[in-house]
């Protein structure tokens, strides 16, 4: 008989007949003596000594190597799942910045519109003109360098002369 069948406690594993062949070699041997034996059951099995630590080992590496699977099991999903995160998560930010910058340049069209619309005489373009002019010279005199060279033809030097 394997020890298989022996160590496994099933009806269709040979443990019931083990017990069957030990009950009747037993009968046998104690008929003599006055003794009925009518039932025989084995409720442990010691392994040698020398196999015990082997035995226990192989357990052990066989559970850890169960272990193992599921860890690297567990890994893989992981792993998918990230994945799939990551490839939504870079879908939605660039889907947002696409329409993010659908609506700068619909803000920049109206602007120029607007623009175009404010200034569309000769006296209003000239207005425009100045004012930037005057914000720029603005800008230029903020820092600690209050010196500005002009050239003599330029529209700002002659406002500020007072030519124009």
């Amino acid at each position: 008989m394997s020890q298989d069948s022996i160590v496994t406690p099933s009806v269709e594993d040979g443990r019931s007949d083990l017990n069957e062949i030990v009950c009747d070699q037993v009968k046998s041997a104690t008929a003599d003596y006055g003794i009925e034996i009518t039932d025989v059951k084995i409720k442990r099995f010691d392994l040698p000594s020398e196999n015990e630590e082997a035995v226990y080992q192989r357990m052990i590496s066989d559970r850890n190597q169960i272990a193992e699977k599921y860890r690297a099991e567990g890994s893989s999903e992981a792993a998918k799942m990230k994945n799939d995160v990551d490839k939504q998560v870079n879908i939605i930010v660039s889907d947002a910045k696409a329409q993010a910058e659908e609506v700068v340049a619909e803000g920049e069209r109206q602007y120029m519109q607007l623009l175009a619309e404010t200034f569309n005489t000769a006296e209003k373009e000239n207005f425009y003109i100045f004012m930037r002019s005057l914000e720029t010279l603005k800008a230029s005199l903020s820092g600690e360098q209050k010196t500005i060279i002009l050239g003599a033809n330029s529209e700002l030097a002659k406002i500020l002369q007072g030519l124009e």
